[in-house]
């Protein structure tokens, strides 16, 4: 797969916009990234999380209809689609993206119509800490309380008491900045 030059971003910065050309697929290299869509009101709503080795998007010929943000410095190359299908290996590598993200997404659906707040919340620490990877229940989470909110439908209050909650219960504990560890409970 011949890639792009490596393109760096820095924390918070676009690496795309909904309504830009699609082209080249966008795969994370390093760091962590946020997908959302803007609501015509203007509310957001956080639609995935990506973590290294995800595609940011799959629209090789529209325009994509969703923006990318780096949750912290992010590396990304883009990929020609007709590079990947060009080989088996590619191809199925583009397949598991493709089968990997529908799942994510029948995850945020069910989470997002199914369940109550702190049902919703820690299915979306197990979702984040998945995705971003983690370590015997470590992980970092760079979102902020309004961006879990915007991806679990909750409000900013709801996030907030709950995290609190959990973490006067050591349900998830804060170790430092922004790295926390769940418990086994919370972790099942």
């Amino acid at each position: 797969m011949a890639a792009a030059p490596v393109r760096h971003y820095a924390k918070r910065a676009t690496i795309f916009a909904a309504g830009e050309q699609g082209g080249a697929l966008p795969k994370l290299l390093s760091g962590a990234v946020i997908l959302y869509a803007l609501l015509d009101d203007g509310r957001r709503q956080v639609l995935d999380l990506a973590g290294p080795g995800d595609l940011l998007h799959f629209e090789t010929d529209g325009v994509v209809d969703h923006y990318a943000e780096a949750l912290t410095p992010c590396e990304v190359a883009r990929f020609e689609a007709g590079d990947l299908l060009a080989t088996g290996d590619g191809a199925a590598f583009l397949m598991e993206q493709m089968r990997d993200r529908l799942a994510l997404e029948r995850r945020h659906l069910t989470m997002l119509s199914r369940k109550g707040a702190a049902e919703r919340l820690a299915d979306f620490v197990r979702l984040a800490a998945d995705c971003l990877g983690q370590r015997d229940g470590r992980f970092e989470l760079p979102l902020t309380r309004q961006q879990i909110a915007d991806f679990t439908g909750l409000t900013l209050e709801t996030v907030s008491r709950t995290f609190a909650q959990w973490e006067r219960e050591a349900v998830l504990t804060r170790l430092a900045g922004r790295t926390y560890q769940m418990s086994e409970a919370l972790a099942a």
